[in-house]
């Protein structure tokens, strides 16, 4: 009986060879809004950066601990006696950094690339097309984006070869609950207009043509990636993209 021996990178081989593959690079024409809530390290960057606040002194981790502790969460805003209750929130947030800088993670551009192909009828078109991105789709980091060989799934953002430049801006607005009207401020950590990023997308060979991608790409371009999407964040361009299109079990039935 023969014994086959593989391993990883062998199976990685064998799937490479049945799954087509877009290569993207891309910048953004709006600044890509951070969404994950802060932590401690994410509210010293913002004191730092915002603040201007040497860290390492007293009045620096005053106000970090002063923002942890009495600022961020809800707070209720509601006269006493009133029968219709009134709050409001603030929060920071943050874009996801590693120790080079800024970056996407690989969800966020296959969850936009979903979308976009969902908004476009292709899964409703072409059956199984789906589970193909969903399940069997995988983005990674390439090119510039591509720091650590180990975390391809961070996409850095970059500018000029080095790590793109982040600030903060204060967002606000206001929402209904059954619990009364609640107003929202949060500073949210934005990445400049212009930063490049550069990603892959590997599918199988099977529903998804280069015709589909391509226009899947230019869907997502105008559906966007970050948080604050409604207000025009987070818009960007595909500044050139080469797509290999593998020969599927379809294809071959074809000849």
């Amino acid at each position: 009986m023969a014994t086959m021996i593989l391993t990883q990178a062998d199976l990685d081989a064998q799937l490479a060879k049945v799954r087509s593959v877009a290569t993207v690079r891309a910048k953004f024409l709006r600044q890509f809004v951070g969404g994950q809530p802060a932590k401690e390290e994410g509210v010293r960057a913002f004191v730092q950066h915002q603040a201007l606040i040497s860290p390492d002194t007293p009045e620096f981790e005053a106000m970090v601990q002063r923002i942890l502790k009495e600022e961020i969460g809800d707070k209720e805003k509601s006269p006493e006696g009133a029968e219709l209750q009134e709050s409001s929130t603030y929060g920071v947030n943050v874009i996801r950094h590693s120790v080079a800088g800024p970056y996407i993670a690989a969800h966020q551009i296959q969850a936009c690339i979903k979308q976009a192909a969902s908004r476009l009828g292709l899964f409703m078109a072409k059956r199984g097309a789906k589970g193909d991105l969903a399940e069997l789709g995988t983005v990674r980091a390439a090119g510039s984006s591509l720091v650590d060989e180990s975390r391809p799934w961070e996409i850095a953002l970059t500018q000029s070869g080095a790590a793109a430049h982040t600030s903060f801006q204060l967002l606000s607005g206001s929402v209904s609950t059954p619990m009364g009207r609640k107003s929202i401020q949060y500073h949210a950590e934005m990445a400049d207009e212009g930063s490049e990023f550069a990603f892959e997308i590997h599918w199988p060979a099977t529903k998804i043509k280069a015709k589909d991608m391509s226009l899947i790409l230019a869907a997502a371009t105008q559906i966007g990636l970050g948080s604050c999407l409604s207000l025009g964040f987070g818009r960007w361009e595909v500044l050139d993209a080469t797509i290999e299109i593998k020969k599927g079990k379809e294809d071959e039935k074809e000849e």
